[in-house]
């Protein structure tokens, strides 16, 4: 669950034809870094709603050796992600049976060009983001080296219901299905420190109507690894602060025409302060933001995140 949209939304960009020296910048939506304190730790069976409020800023893309690009692209959006969830009291494999829905809501602004002269960064002024859905299996009573071990292992698929048109290089929707299986886990080394992960496996679909300026009937990007990362202490009761993050790392080539292209993988780490308050037990807040490196054919930039949770 909690498959979240990454606030930065690219629709496919590249320079050349397939087989030649090409920007990427082409991955769909991913959660990148919008859950980690406590991400396996769901506080049992019920229905709960999370709001993602997250604001993204860059002025610096790179190309496949981390370099900047010519030109001078800027982009900007404000992501609200919109999540249900629900797990069952019903039991399979040890586990508690669950599901979630996701409807991203996002403002984007972009201005300058890609290359010298190159494509400029237009913004698509819809707003509605692919929808998300995906089974999961929680447990709750696990352990670890006799420390407590709370894991789900979840199967999201995105939707390509979201507004897109070609004419923009930036758009709401990808056009494209995502198929992302994903294990995530919080394990409690002591009563204060703990430690959370979310490991993710993506698999995408073609966009057979990518950005005109492109001049293709297809577009398809390459398979991708990503994970979250947080190590968590708890300063006081109910209240903990962590440094946590993000890793994306593209395994295969992206595909223009079914034709893969050549240094087109994108990579990027994430690292910045994060804290976690739980004010009740039917609701809590998390703050973070995060600066990027080790950046490969994606933007570089900052991310902050408003993450509140609320149990019905």
């Amino acid at each position: 669950m909690r498959k979240v949209v990454v606030s930065l939304l690219l629709a496919a960009l590249a320079t050349g034809v397939a087989g030649s020296s090409a920007l990427a910048f082409n991955q769909p939506p991913l959660n990148l870094g919008l859950t980690d304190i406590l991400d396996g730790a769901l506080p049992g069976p019920g229905t709960y709603f999370t709001e993602y409020v997250q604001a993204y800023q860059s002025n610096d893309f790179r190309d496949k050796d981390g370099n900047g690009i010519p030109g001078d692209p800027n982009v900007a959006n404000v992501l609200a992600m919109n999540q249900f969830v629900h797990v069952y009291k019903h039991r399979l494999l040890g586990a508690s049976i669950g599901a979630d829905v996701l409807l991203p809501v996002v403002a984007i602004s972009g201005s300058g060009t890609f290359g010298s002269p190159g494509p400029g960064v237009s913004t698509n002024p819809a707003v509605f983001g692919d929808l998300v859905v995906g089974p999961f299996l929680q447990w709750f009573d696990t352990k670890l080296l006799g420390r407590p071990f709370l894991q789900r292992i979840e199967l999201d698929l995105t939707m390509p219901i979201g507004q897109y048109d070609n004419k923009y290089l930036i758009n709401p929707g990808s056009n494209l299905w995502t198929i992302e299986p994903y294990y995530a886990f919080t394990w409690f080394l002591s009563p204060q420190f703990s430690t959370s992960w979310r490991i993710h496996y993506a698999y995408n679909t073609k966009n057979d109507d990518p950005f005109v300026a492109l001049g293709a009937n297809d577009l398809q990007p390459g398979q991708a690894f990503h994970f979250n990362y947080s190590f968590e202490y708890e300063l006081f009761k109910n209240f903990r602060g962590a440094v946590a993050g993000y890793y994306l790392k593209q395994l295969t080539n992206d595909k223009v025409n079914g034709n893969s292209v050549a240094d087109s993988k994108e990579q990027v780490l994430g690292i910045g302060p994060a804290v976690h308050w739980i004010f009740s037990p039917n609701f809590s807040m998390g703050l973070k933001t995060a600066w990027e490196t080790s950046v490969e054919n994606r933007p570089k930039g900052n991310r902050t995140t408003l993450r509140m949770t609320y149990k019905f």
